[in-house]
């Protein structure tokens, strides 16, 4: 019953109006609502630098910071045009096609301008953008990889080079696939052997969860210690462990938003 509501109240801030552009679909991965919340907030606390676009006005781009990310008033603000002169054609009700690129992932969303506001003490102008319906993200990966908090208890165990247990910490998780650190360098091991067998998943007051894993990436660093970084496939999940884990990686983007609406 509870997850019937969350869902009503989803498909409510999800709906589209009637004076909204209709937004064009791409192959894409398309965000669920609190994905691209978590996007969005991503961008505006790492101030990164987005492209700005207005389809069927100008072919040139514009570059901008997103100011602020108000998924319950629906908007995002984002700051003036480079170069300024940007500025001069644009007026509310236009498209717009956001683009950015965010850990070497390509985002891009589409949307519409919903108010010019300018600052009185220096006549600089910000952009209150419609909230966008969904962020693209071009991943090489086919599910949303979660931010795992290093304080969150999680811990993978893998079969080190001599059979023994190594102690992991997972970085992000998704329901497919999982990125991890393990001190030392493992780099010999992982080109040996790109399957880790039996790794086991332990996740705070839920039954571990056994699978292998698929390296599909691997890189040695010194700094700050000298470990190694991992990207993989999980496989060989029953049904329960799924079920499991999708219901964990639900209730922690929901918390998630939740943090980054205080915020």
């Amino acid at each position: 019953m509870a997850e019937h509501g969350l869902k009503k109240i989803f498909s409510s801030l999800l709906g589209k109006r009637d004076d909204e552009p209709e937004e064009s679909q791409t192959g894409a991965s398309q965000s669920t609502f609190e994905e691209t919340v978590i996007r969005l907030r991503q961008l505006e606390t790492e101030r990164s630098f987005v492209d700005v676009r207005f389809p069927g006005r100008s072919d040139k781009s514009y570059q901008s910071l997103i100011l602020k990310v108000n998924p319950l008033e629906r908007f995002v603000l984002i700051d003036e045009l480079f170069p300024t002169h940007g500025a001069l054609f644009v007026s509310p009700g236009d498209e717009v096609e956001i683009t950015s690129v965010r850990k070497g992932i390509p985002l891009r969303f589409t949307t519409w301008v919903k108010s010019i506001s300018i600052d009185e003490a220096d006549g600089i102008p910000a952009y209150r953008l419609a909230f966008p319906h969904t962020v693209e993200a071009k991943q090489r990966r086919s599910s949303f990889r979660v931010a795992i908090d290093p304080g969150a208890g999680l811990r993978l165990r893998i079969r080190g080079p001599d059979g023994d247990k190594l102690l992991c910490t997972v970085q992000n998780l998704s329901y497919g696939g999982i990125g991890f650190t393990c001190q030392g360098n493992l780099t010999e091991r992982l080109r040996q052997s790109h399957l880790l067998r039996t790794s086991l998943l332990s996740i705070p007051g839920l039954a571990d969860i056994s699978c292998d894993l698929a390296v599909r990436s691997f890189e040695f660093r010194r700094n700050p210690y000298r470990h190694t970084v991992v990207g993989a496939r999980m496989e060989g999940l029953n049904a329960a462990a799924e079920r499991q884990l999708k219901q964990f990686l639900a209730n922690l983007q929901r918390q998630q938003r939740r943090e980054s609406e205080k915020s």
